[in-house]
């Protein structure tokens, strides 16, 4: 049963666009989150709610919660 499922995966990977990739991450944004390494140690942070998920070139770029909070730059 588990091996049926992981050849659906990576069937889906195989056969999808990166845009198809991305809207399933921006899906799924909900779920993940990021460990930072802070000075007082690590926070956790959960995805942004407007743009979580972006192709940045040929790349999937990730935005956390603070990605533009001017506080943390």
């Amino acid at each position: 049963m588990q091996t049926m499922r992981i050849k659906k995966i990576v069937k889906f990977y195989n056969e999808t666009t990166p845009e198809e990739k991305c809207r399933l991450l921006y899906m799924m944004a909900k779920d993940i989150e990021v460990p930072v390494k802070y000075e007082d140690g690590i926070h956790c942070l959960e995805l942004d709610s407007e743009v979580p998920v972006c192709m940045n070139g040929i790349m999937f770029q990730i935005n956390t919660e603070n990605f533009l909070d001017e506080n943390n730059n």
